[in-house]
């Protein structure tokens, strides 16, 4: 049974406990799976789908911080008779909930996350009153005393049998492990409450400003029970769910259906603007027809009035960013907080909840590969969020594990995180006669000058080949901070950064060239964070690529096929995809097999954000996901072009006991080069 493993260990005892159970999660590998392949199958349905997503992602970062669209809504909503309390704290709203319920003692309620947030169930039982979640999936964790896997599907990391434990138990008879009897069993345990409530509570998807509507989408039906109970219909929502009109609403209701279920429209999607109504007997108003006499809207603010990044709360709650994070993956919900789950959750934890909660949710384990973003329909940046976050926390007096400490303050006193004497960073060059000054600068890297000089020598000696002549900055080559960056580490990479930056300047370059995607990326952003710093930057497989095209290299190779694993800041993250692939593709003999995942959604090789130094059991799990993606699509290589994706693969491969070699693509190229 996929049950949670216990909090308040240290992560990498969790971890441990984890991976020993790789089969506590295929449930939710299978159901996660499916969501996917409906996606693939229902895309060409929504033809304007990228259209659609720079809409949303436009409506949502510029109403979350519109404070007159609030106002807007607040209006509409009270003319329309619904009593709106707050903006309100945690404590505040959970308060006015029990009081709204004046002393009744039973309340059924529908999927809410923001309902999560508060803890609102565990809140309204401890004051005695009985609170029955009436969505089978969140039922089921509910009664089991789990936490949700998912958004949408909370309980699918269970298996039927998981379900049919649960339930038996929870109703003291024995059920077949058939989904159709356990799925009746809990419709009938549910339909009972449902009827016998006079207070429903459901949440709110979205809050039509223009008009002074709720809107809110469900499969089961049971939603709209719930806002339909006879004295009340009591809605909690956040602030950050008010969208200007139905229209925006309805494009984000799509959107939240195909990112979080795959299909196209969902079963219901009730807009409530008000209590229920007749004015039919000489046009005499009577509230209370066929539903609630009265709505109340409990609005949450609970710390996001203060947040200041609007892709902290763009977020449309789909836990599309699930569906392919390498982390998640592995672990499953053990990474995320109590309410929101995945990197995004748990740098959205630090913001509601401090320090300690967002360390408990795992905010060291996001790798920063960005495929998060790539599969949010409004592209929340959930990398930036966790740099931030990890900021937050490191000034709040949290610590690095003592791992990733040591790699701090290695590039503090030595300028390289592998604790190496400064003067070792040039050894890879001896023999080479490298020009300290020239046009043409080539940037090593830490890695590549430490732990895999063989990159750095066949990236000069192709160049070379090529007829350019680089220079290299030597022993005064200090590390570009991308790393330090990515652990939150802000202030030591912009010192860094900046003496990295006026050397390179110093050198007389034009034209910058590195190996590593790592480097590639920061010293990209120099440009804008220093002024005159206006180099040009290029990634070796772009030099190489250009090289190719002018005629000016020639490679061949024995038969052999390889497959190409995508570095995430080399490709989704630095937007380069095609350059290595022609230079693979430019090999006479080289047959080049795609993985199924590949480009801007190609997994993470478990390494980045500082998890392959802090956890680097969950990396190479993570990796060894990538190796068999490599076997399984016939290659007897696989290529790469990041000495961090290189040291994980190989690694995994390793630990797995796989027979597949690792190599870089400038080794791959030189070896392969016609002399």
């Amino acid at each position: 049974m996929a049950d949670d493993v216990a909090p308040g260990l240290p992560w990498n005892e969790r971890i441990r406990r984890r991976l020993d159970r790789p089969s506590s999660l295929d449930g939710m590998r299978a159901a996660f799976r499916t969501t996917l392949d409906r996606q693939e199958e229902n895309a060409h349905r929504i033809p304007d789908l990228e259209a659609r997503r720079e809409r949303a992602q436009r409506v949502r970062e510029g109403g979350v911080r519109d404070r007159g669209l609030l106002e807007l809504a607040l209006r509409r909503l009270a003319a329309n008779r619904v009593r709106v309390l707050g903006p309100m704290s945690k404590e505040e709203a959970r308060e006015a909930v029990f009081r709204e319920l004046e002393g009744r003692r039973l309340v059924v309620k529908s999927k809410s996350n923001v309902t999560k947030e508060l803890e609102l169930a565990g809140f309204l039982q401890g004051r005695g009153v009985q609170v029955v979640e009436t969505d089978a999936g969140d039922r089921i964790i509910q009664v089991a005393g789990l936490k949700q896997a998912h958004p949408t599907g909370p309980a699918v990391d269970l298996t039927r049998y998981d379900v049919a434990r649960i339930m038996s138990k929870h109703l003291g008879r024995e059920l077949s492990p058939d989904p159709d009897v356990l799925t009746q069993a809990i419709r009938e345990d549910v339909r009972a409450h449902i009827e016998a409530s006079e207070v429903g509570i459901t949440g709110a998807n979205f809050i039509a400003a223009e008009e002074g509507a709720l809107v809110f989408i469900h499969n089961e039906g049971n939603a709209a029970e719930c806002a339909r109970r006879p004295s009340k219909h009591i809605a909690v929502a956040s602030i950050d769910k008010v969208v200007p009109d139905l229209e925006e609403a309805m494009n984000l209701v799509k959107l939240q259906t195909y990112y979080g279920t795959g299909k196209i429209v969902t079963q219901y999607i009730n807009v409530v603007s008000g209590p229920s109504m007749t004015a039919d007997i000489e046009k005499k108003t009577f509230y209370g027809m066929h539903g609630p006499r009265e709505v109340v809207l409990v609005l949450v603010d609970n710390g996001r009035s203060s947040i200041e990044e609007a892709s902290m709360l763009s977020c449309i709650n789909c836990g599309s960013c699930l569906l392919r994070c390498p982390v998640y993956d592995q672990i499953g919900k053990d990474f995320g907080g109590h309410a929101y789950l995945g990197g995004r959750g748990a740098a959205f934890t630090q913001r509601l909840d401090g320090t300690a909660a967002a360390v408990e949710a795992g905010l060291s384990l996001c790798t920063s590969c960005g495929l998060c973003t790539e599969m949010c329909p409004v592209r929340c940046d959930t990398p930036r969020l966790v740099r931030q976050a990890r900021r937050v926390v490191l000034a709040d007096g949290a610590k690095h594990p003592m791992e990733v400490s040591a790699l701090v303050k290695s590039v503090r006193n030595y300028h390289n995180p592998w604790m190496q004497p400064r003067q070792a960073r040039s050894r890879w060059a001896d023999g080479l006669g490298l020009r300290g000054r020239g046009p043409v600068l080539y940037f090593a890297g830490c890695s590549p000058s430490l732990l895999f000089p063989e990159t750095s020598r066949a990236t000069v000696e192709l160049l070379r080949a090529a007829g350019v002549e680089p220079s290299y900055l030597g022993k005064d080559e200090v590390c570009c901070g991308s790393t330090l960056r990515k652990l939150g580490e802000e202030d030591l990479f912009l010192k860094v950064a900046e003496e990295g930056a006026r050397r390179i300047k110093a050198s007389g370059a034009e034209r910058v060239i590195t190996a590593c995607p790592g480097c590639y990326r920061a010293l990209s952003e120099y440009r804008r964070l220093f002024d005159g710093f206006d180099l040009e930057v290029e990634h070796a497989s772009q030099t190489l690529a250009r090289l190719v095209d002018e005629g000016r290299v020639r490679f061949s190779v024995a038969n052999t096929r390889v497959a190409w694993h995508d570095p995430c800041d080399l490709g989704r993250l630095g937007g380069v995809y095609d350059e290595p692939r022609k230079v693979l593709e430019a090999m006479h003999g080289l047959e080049l097999r795609e993985m199924r995942e590949n480009r801007a959604r190609s997994q993470c090789c478990g390494s980045g954000g500082g998890v392959k130094t802090a956890h680097p059991q969950l990396a190479e799990r993570i990796g060894a996901r990538r190796v068999d993606e490599a076997v399984r699509a016939g290659a007897d290589a696989l290529v790469t072009a990041c000495p961090w994706c290189e040291a994980n693969l190989r690694d995994a491969r390793a630990s797995e006991g796989r027979e597949m070699e690792v190599l870089d693509l400038m080794v791959l190229a030189w070896r392969s080069l016609t002399r």
